[in-house]
């Protein structure tokens, strides 16, 4: 049914639709991505990012669409995402100062942003804004192999010659920044973990910790003796698969007899009253 508006010359209102005629479903296909992508970087320019996304999803909704133009969609789709995470991380910064937490739109905008450039890649691997969008989103959110890995692929994509040659520069550029800025969260990492371990850590009384190693190695010397290896070593041959539970905790019970009798001399020795109690113990 047509509509009530617009669409009679005479009577609805104003602009007229215009018409145009082609040739090909392709061509059709072509004029309506041109319009949409127009209508996309118009949206872009306002910052209405996530709205710009959303128009060129519909352009790659088309049926009829040369793999290339395919391509530039996801890519500049990549950079829409792209925008919107920088755009959110600003909020956050300006707005909610002292928070440490982020907008989860920042981190989830750039994943978006790679999944986009990958799949921008995957149609035309000689896609540069692909790969450039995709590594700076990565460099966002900490992705560093994954940064380097599109920002490689930025570099590969640039075709060759002088009047190309700052694209590869500025591909190469952003790869050696991520590698040195990777570097630096590591050793900023260690420090942290290392300063945390040493609040953490209270201060040992090196004669307590002498007397505690010796009383350790008195304890293990005593099970080197012979006349409770033998022992210990026959009780240990009787436990193995399909024993029964209480068999096995009659054996068990057996060997910590051992270990005790050979451990309540030493615990005595050092002022520990022990007792022949299981429970006690």
């Amino acid at each position: 049914q047509c509509p009530t508006k617009g669409w009679r010359c005479f009577e609805g209102e104003g602009p007229v639709p215009a018409v145009e005629g082609f040739s090909s479903s392709a061509d059709a296909c072509a004029r309506l991505a041109q319009v949409w992508s127009e209508e996309a970087e118009a949206l872009n320019r306002k910052s209405r990012f996530k709205a710009s996304a959303e128009v060129y999803k519909r352009v790659l909704g088309m049926p009829v669409l040369p793999a290339s133009r395919r391509a530039d969609i996801h890519a500049l789709r990549a950079k829409s995402f792209r925008q919107l995470a920088e755009s959110r991380k600003q909020v956050h910064r300006d707005g909610e100062e002292g928070k440490d937490e982020e907008d989860p739109m920042h981190g989830l905008a750039a994943e978006w942003a790679i999944q986009e450039a990958e799949e921008a890649l995957e149609h035309d691997p000689k896609c540069f804004l692909a790969g450039w969008e995709g590594a700076i989103a990565a460099k966002h959110i900490g992705w560093w192999n994954k940064g380097r890995s599109l920002a490689k692929k930025a570099m590969q994509a640039a075709p060759a010659g002088a009047a190309h040659r700052s694209q590869r520069e500025t591909a190469s550029t952003l790869f050696l920044l991520m590698s040195e800025e990777e570097q630096a969260e590591k050793q900023r990492k260690v420090a942290e973990m290392q300063q945390a371990r040493e609040q953490q850590e209270p201060d040992v009384d090196q004669q307590e910790l002498d007397w505690a190693k010796s009383v350790a190695i008195q304890l293990n010397e005593a099970l080197k003796a012979e006349d409770f290896k033998r022992p210990h070593h026959q009780v240990w041959k009787l436990i193995g698969p399909g024993i029964k539970k209480q068999d096995a905790d009659r054996l068990f019970s057996e060997i910590r007899q051992l270990v005790w009798e050979k451990w309540n001399s030493i615990a005595w020795q050092h002022g520990y009253r022990t007792s022949w109690d299981t429970i006690a113990r």
